[in-house]
C-alpha cells in the first residue's frame, strides 16, 4: 500500500471510532441512561475530534506530496528532502504570512489555494476545486465547528444562518448535528464525508478518485481541466483534453449574435462536463 491511501485508512479508523461514540451515545440517550445534554456534549466533541484529525490528514498528505511519495501524478514545484523541509515550505506558503501555524480550514481558501503555490496543478488537493458538493459540505462543517469551539458572536451567528437555512435547530451545535437528512443523522453524514474525501485524495490516480468523490461540477473554458474527454453542455462536442489546462469554447458552437444597439457580441461562454 502506498502513503496516501495508508494515510487514508489511518483516517477513516479514526472517524469510524467517532461514529462508534455517537452511536453508543444515542443509545444510551434512548435507553434513558445518559442525560440528553452529555448525548449532546458527545456528538459536538466527536466532530470537533473528526475535523480535527481530517485536518492532520490533510497535513501530512501535503507533506508527502512536496516529498514526492504520492504517485507519479503528484509533482511538487519545489520537491522537499525532508518532512522537516517540507513544513518549512507550508509555513512559508501560508495565505496568511502572520499565522504561526499552518492551518487548512477554509478549505477552498487555505488548502487549495496553498496547493497552487506548491504543487503542480494543485494535485491532489485540486480534485475538490471543481466539486461543490465537498467544499460547500467542509465549509458548512467549519462553521459548526466554529460554534463548538470558538463561542464568539461570529461564529454564532454564521452557524444560526447556517442552521436556519436548513431548517434545524440553533440553540447549539448539537441540535444541527442530531438533526436528521435521508434519514441519517448530521453527525454521521459529517464522518462519512470526512472519510470519502480523505480517500479520493490520498487515491494515486486521479482518474480512480472519481468513483469516490462526488460529481464534478460543469467546467467553464477558463477552468484548469484534468486531462479526459469533455463534452460541451450546449452542443455535445466531444473535446480530449491531455493536459491540466482550460479548455476555451467550443469551436462547434454558433457564435453569438451581434448586439443592434452596439454592433458588439456577447461574450461566449462554454460549459464542458467530463465524461
Amino acid at each position: 500500500m502506498s502513503d496516501g491511501p495508508a494515510l487514508a485508512t489511518e483516517l477513516a479508523s479514526a472517524l469510524e471510532d467517532l461514529r462508534n461514540s455517537v452511536a453508543d451515545a444515542e443509545s444510551a440517550f434512548g435507553n434513558g441512561h445518559l442525560k440528553r445534554s452529555t448525548r449532546d456534549d458527545v456528538v459536538e466533541l466527536a466532530l470537533v475530534r473528526g475535523m480535527g484529525v481530517f485536518e492532520e490528514f490533510v497535513g501530512e498528505l501535503f507533506v508527502l506530496a512536496l516529498l514526492g511519495r504520492l504517485g507519479a501524478e503528484v509533482i511538487p514545484l519545489v520537491p522537499s528532502a525532508s518532512a522537516e523541509e517540507a513544513n518549512l515550505l507550508l509555513v512559508g506558503a501560508d495565505v496568511d504570512s502572520s499565522a504561526r501555524y499552518v492551518s487548512w480550514m477554509p478549505f477552498k481558501e487555505k488548502a487549495i489555494r496553498r496547493a497552487g503555490r506548491l504543487l503542480t496543478a494543485s494535485q491532489p488537493f485540486g480534485r475538490l476545486a471543481n466539486r461543490s458538493s465537498e467544499k460547500n459540505t467542509l465549509a458548512d462543517l467549519t462553521l459548526v465547528r466554529n460554534r463548538v469551539a470558538h463561542d464568539s458572536v461570529v461564529a454564532r451567528e454564521k452557524f444560526e444562518q447556517l442552521a436556519l437555512q436548513k431548517g434545524y435547530g440553533h440553540s447549539r451545535a448539537a441540535d444541527y448535528l442530531t438533526s436528521s437528512r435521508g434519514g441519517t443523522q448530521e453527525i454521521l453524514l459529517a464522518l462519512a464525508t470526512l472519510e470519502s474525501i480523505g480517500k479520493g485524495l490520498a487515491d494515486p490516480s486521479e482518474m480512480n478518485s472519481r468513483t469516490i468523490l462526488s460529481s464534478e461540477d460543469p467546467y467553464s473554458e477558463t477552468t484548469l481541466a484534468p486531462p479526459g474527454s469533455y463534452e460541451c453542455k450546449r452542443n455535445a462536442h466531444a473535446r480530449a483534453n491531455t493536459l491540466y489546462q482550460s479548455l476555451g469554447d467550443c469551436d462547434q458552437c454558433p457564435r453569438p449574435d451581434r448586439c443592434d444597439t452596439c454592433g458588439r457580441r456577447a461574450e461566449s461562454k462554454t460549459l464542458w462536463v467530463r465524461i
